[in-house]
């Protein structure tokens, strides 16, 4: 069997994935927190790096959910925003971290994710995975 070079694309899912999933252990061992948004990394990082056929499904499964409480979370940041503006805010380890750098960056997140999951390439590896 002939070896398929990774594009660009999954090489970069496999990596956010490796970090998402160290930072998923982390908080599970550490705060006792097991749902299926923290945890559900494992599966896609390991169809992506073993090559399973369901590995498109669990991909995009995934992608699926984070893309609808992003949404939900930041439809309720909003509503929230307009009942008492001074309660919305962000505070970690006793530092107020600003709202629009939090949606930045998990908006980017997100749309990095989908882009790499759906390049014409990416697409095509994950087509040809298990054949």
């Amino acid at each position: 069997m002939t070896q398929v070079k990774r594009p660009l694309g999954i090489i970069l899912l496999i990596a956010l994935y490796s970090l998402f999933t160290i930072i998923a252990l982390w908080r599970a061992t550490q705060y006792a927190t097991f749902d299926i948004l923290t945890l559900g990394v494992l599966p896609v990082l390991v169809g992506l790096l073993i090559r399973a056929k369901w590995a498109k499904i669990v991909l995009f499964f995934h992608l699926g959910l984070q893309t609808l409480v992003l949404i939900a979370i930041g439809t309720t940041a909003l509503i929230a925003y307009q009942i008492t503006p001074e309660d919305v805010k962000i505070e970690f380890n006793g530092q107020i971290i600003p709202i629009w750098i939090v949606a930045s960056a998990a908006i980017s997140l997100v749309t990095l994710q989908w882009w790499a999951a759906l390049n014409h390439k990416a697409r095509q590896y994950l087509n040809n995975i298990g054949i």
